[in-house]
């Protein structure tokens, strides 16, 4: 199997995955591409979280995190509350309207996951979660080591 083949059955897969959840999830009046379900999800299962926190939960780096909970909270879906730990930061919480939301969105993600397994014997999702550990292994590794060459 040439690895183009891989490269296009990830993408192939990738826009298979969007054209799945995009349009549940802009029902539900989410911007998809800013990482709103996945913040809504993370904080409904792990309560309020810090910034900082909440991006590495959403794997969003802290610029794009900033502006998306500015959007969410103006919709009404978030808020900012003072941080009894730290004064000079904030946790991120879930508004009741966002914990409809969340509820909803991890009803979605739910679906999905039921639809991935069901596709997938046992044993084929067990060589599926090796390989694909295996790639995301091997590109972070290569990643870090290109970071100190820029």
């Amino acid at each position: 199997m040439k690895s183009e083949m891989i490269r296009d059955l990830f993408q192939s897969q990738e826009m298979a995955r969007k054209k799945y959840l995009r349009p549940q999830f802009l029902e539900l009046g989410l911007t998809v591409g800013q990482g709103q379900p996945r913040i809504l999800a993370n904080l409904q299962k792990y309560g309020p979280q810090t910034q900082r926190k909440l991006s590495d939960l959403c794997h969003l780096d802290v610029t794009t995190m900033s502006r998306t909970l500015d959007r969410m909270e103006a919709a009404g879906l978030l808020a900012r509350e003072d941080n009894p730990s730290c004064r000079r930061s904030y946790l991120i919480c879930l508004t009741p309207l966002g914990e409809e939301k969340a509820r909803r969105v991890q009803e979605i993600f739910l679906r999905y996951e039921e639809l991935l397994r069901d596709s997938l014997t046992e044993e084929e999702r067990a060589a599926l979660c090796g390989a694909l550990q295996k790639i995301t292994d091997r590109l972070l590794s290569e990643a870090g080591g290109q970071e100190g060459q820029q």
